[in-house]
């Protein structure tokens, strides 16, 4: 690739989840991954200095501080919405949970498998349950890195302790992040970024007994 994507984290609302800018130099082609809480100002600021066109908003999963601000993030930067199949029913029904979330129908669906272009770049999805039932994560390869939403964080998974989640699910996802390189980057949806390689002792651990 001539020149590295830049990835531009915008933690927003009160659990800090993380937005990720995600922009293809040589294009100034960009998706947005996730829409938390109080980041449309700093997201389309963001946008604006770096030049960079969105046409893509990726939601990893339909919890509700990952959600919240899709629906104005759509309208401003004139972007698509992309989830998961099974988002749909509660991104078009959003619980009541104190804080108003506008109701989204998808433009369209990716589902494990599925590729997304940005640029020059080719992003493969996978669909990776345990935290919630619709969870997607990007990976790529030549770029070497994945934006993983609630899978993966530092030291530890996302919580299985929720409706909707499942431990066992999750063992099986980890699994299925075991098999990339030690050097990928992952992009999380709380928190700092990480790599395979730093995760990769626990993860192990916890997976060894599954089948």
């Amino acid at each position: 690739m001539s020149s590295p994507l830049v990835v531009q984290q915008i933690p927003g609302g009160p659990l800090e989840t993380n937005a990720f800018l995600v922009i293809d130099p040589p294009t100034s082609s960009a998706l947005l991954i996730d829409a938390p809480p109080d980041t449309h100002d700093a997201v389309v600021a963001a946008v604006q200095a770096a030049g960079a066109s969105v046409d893509t908003i990726v939601l990893t999963h339909t919890h509700w501080d990952h959600i919240v601000d899709t629906a104005p993030l759509r309208s401003t930067l004139g972007a698509r919405v992309l989830a998961h199949p099974r988002a749909d029913s509660v991104l078009e029904n959003p619980a009541d949970i104190g804080i108003p979330i506008e109701p989204v129908t998808p433009d369209g669906h990716l589902d494990d498998g599925d590729t997304l272009a940005l640029g020059e770049r080719t992003f493969v999805v996978y669909h990776l349950p345990g935290h919630d039932p619709s969870h997607i994560a990007l990976y790529s390869a030549d770029d070497g890195i994945m934006l993983s939403g609630d899978v993966l964080f530092p030291g530890g998974h996302g919580r299985t302790d929720i409706p909707g989640a499942d431990q066992d699910t999750m063992l099986q996802s980890l699994a299925r992040l075991l098999e990339l390189p030690d050097h990928v980057t992952v992009y999380p949806g709380h928190g700092k970024s990480t790599t395979i390689g730093d995760e990769r002792s626990w993860m192990v651990a916890m997976t060894q007994d599954i089948s």
